[in-house]
């Protein structure tokens, strides 16, 4: 039976020791009934002792507090922390009623950076509040976008499991952009510029308003339309203040000419919006309740502000996140262009390159990406994590699916004397799953194969092959026994026939050798080559195996 007064001391002592030696009735109550649901029969009763004993434990010491609950509970001197599970609640969202998106701009496939946040983050939190979670694609820029993009970018997401309600190209909004456009410069709230860039920039340092300002701007816009006008020639721009504080908000630019050949809509259209504006009209038709994009676009929203104010709209609630930093991801689109270009890397799946597509080629699970997204979760601050948290996630889910297999690098070969006859070994398909089966690894003694490695590093020592036996590690080797040792090296080992394996890596191509059993995989697997590290296998032709490396 419980000692009550034992009990509410210990607690007591807990609650002293984690708070400076001061614990608090309290906070002492509400975890001692937490933990004894009895005990609310007579918590009067309960708090009168508990405040008695308080007084008592916090006249003692921090020592003599610790020796005291040292010798009763000594598990109890260790804080219990409590990861949080999943995304945090966002404060105002509604269930049923919660209207999001992901704007990405087709210029190239996904990096990882993107995908955690800017796409990871709003489709989570539909998936939390049961709302709508929009793909939305910022096609209004002709020269930069190319068809292609847009179907990695869907490729992207489908990969990491993001499914998305709706589907919205921007370009498909034009005729909408051109009505409220002009809805504005009638209003007398825009207008069209036809002031050089270089001259408008210095009014704009000036804070002096440009001669077009106040003029009038309507011919000017339909000619704009009729494709009169070539690119620079003009802008239009909304009227805000020409000395504001903030030079970005110095009548903002809202539509340009561009003359590219669009993807879909071809060269039909010249006046295309830019980003402040196109997001400010599809952000409210596409009923957006929440709009999450990153801190470095702040004033960003404080000029789109300016356009749901002039039509009388409701704003969305922004939620800024910072930026996710991973040793090697800061790498420009542009960048990953010039080095397929140039032949430094395969493609957009290249295992040396941060983009979603070459991770998942690797062997990174759809979930380890949402996993990693909560983990990361929605701060403003920007973070900065090791490529060893993102592998962390993905061993834990793939380490049960994925089964093992042999494979040497760099491969030396042996032989043994002095072993008993025999022809194969049968290891299971995963140590922890014997329901999966075995596999048969055909032994030749007179032509074994280890890593030039370990071959290095222990000749002349005993190492025992995994599942064959041990031996004194030489050109010729001698068996020795097959007893195990706890601290013996073990290391793995690939006899004939085996197949060729070429080991795809962030840091350029491996050669090795594989058990036959390689040949039997079904393309696509994640497997686990034994001391090696995680991969998945891309294709098997014949007797070459190639493997992407996830990580060990």
């Amino acid at each position: 039976m419980m000692n009550i007064r034992d009990t509410v001391l210990e607690f007591v002592l807990q609650n002293a020791i984690f708070y400076n030696g001061e614990a608090s009735s309290g906070a002492v109550i509400g975890k001692l009934l937490g933990a004894n649901p009895d005990l609310k029969k007579d918590v009067p009763a309960l708090r009168k002792l508990i405040d008695d004993v308080v007084k008592k434990v916090n006249a003692m010491s921090p020592e003599e507090q610790k020796k005291m609950l040292k010798g009763k509970k000594p598990n109890m001197l260790k804080k219990e922390v409590r990861k949080r599970e999943g995304l945090p609640e966002i404060q105002g969202a509604v269930m049923g009623n919660f209207v999001t998106r992901f704007a990405p701009s087709p210029t190239g496939p996904l990096n990882l950076g993107q995908l955690l946040r800017a796409a990871m983050l709003p489709y989570l939190y539909a998936k939390k509040y049961d709302g709508k979670f929009i793909l939305r694609i910022e096609d209004t820029d002709p020269k930069k976008i190319e068809m292609k993009f847009f179907d990695m970018i869907k490729e992207d997401l489908k990969s990491t499991g993001i499914k998305w309600n709706k589907i919205v190209m921007e370009s498909d909004g034009l005729d909408n952009y051109y009505i409220h456009s002009e809805k504005l410069i009638k209003e007398k709230k825009a207008y069209v510029c036809q002031c050089p860039a270089e001259e408008f920039r210095k009014a704009k340092l000036e804070k002096r308003e440009c001669e077009c300002r106040n003029t009038e701007s309507m011919s000017a816009w339909r000619a704009m339309l009729k494709g009169k006008y070539s690119e620079g020639e003009v802008i239009v721009r909304f009227k805000t203040s020409m000395s504001h504080r903030n030079p970005a908000m110095r009548d903002p630019p809202m539509l340009r000419v561009s003359r590219g050949r669009h993807p879909l809509k071809g060269t039909k259209y010249k006046v295309w919006p830019l980003y402040n504006f196109a997001c400010a009209i599809e952000d409210h038709y596409l009923g957006m309740t929440h709009v999450f994009r990153g801190k470095e676009h702040e004033h960003n929203t404080t000029i789109q502000k300016l356009f749901y104010d002039a039509f009388g709209w409701e704003a969305p609630v922004t939620i800024n996140f910072g930026m996710v930093y991973l040793p090697g991801t800061k790498i420009h689109t542009r960048d990953m262009k010039e080095w397929i270009a140039e032949g430094k890397v395969s493609d957009w799946d290249d295992p040396k390159l941060p983009t979603v597509r070459a991770l998942i080629k690797r062997g990174f699970h759809p979930n380890a990406f949402v996993k990693f997204a909560e983990d990361i979760g929605i701060t403003k601050n920007d973070i900065r994590v090791g490529w060893e948290n993102f592998e962390g996630i993905n061993r834990k889910i793939v380490d049960p699916e994925a089964n093992r297999y042999m494979v040497v690098m760099d491969p030396q070969c042996i032989s043994i004397s002095s072993a008993p006859k025999m022809s194969e070994v049968v290891e299971d398909m995963h140590p922890d799953f014997p329901e999966r089966g075995s596999r048969e690894m055909p032994v030749d003694l007179q032509e074994i194969w280890v890593s030039a490695e370990d071959f290095r590093h222990l000749k002349g020592k005993t190492v025992r092959l995994k599942g064959l036996g041990n031996i004194i590690m030489n050109k010729k080797a001698k068996y020795d026994g097959n007893k195990l040792i706890q601290k013996m090296p073990k290391i793995q080992w690939v006899s004939k026939p085996n197949v060729q394996v070429i080991l795809k890596t962030p840091d350029g191509d491996r050669k090795g050798l594989g058990e036959i059993s390689l040949r039997k995989i079904r393309t696509g697997s994640i497997i686990q080559m034994e001391r090696i590290g995680f991969g998945r296998v891309d294709s098997i032709r014949g007797n070459d195996v190639t493997v992407y490396f996830a990580h060990k």
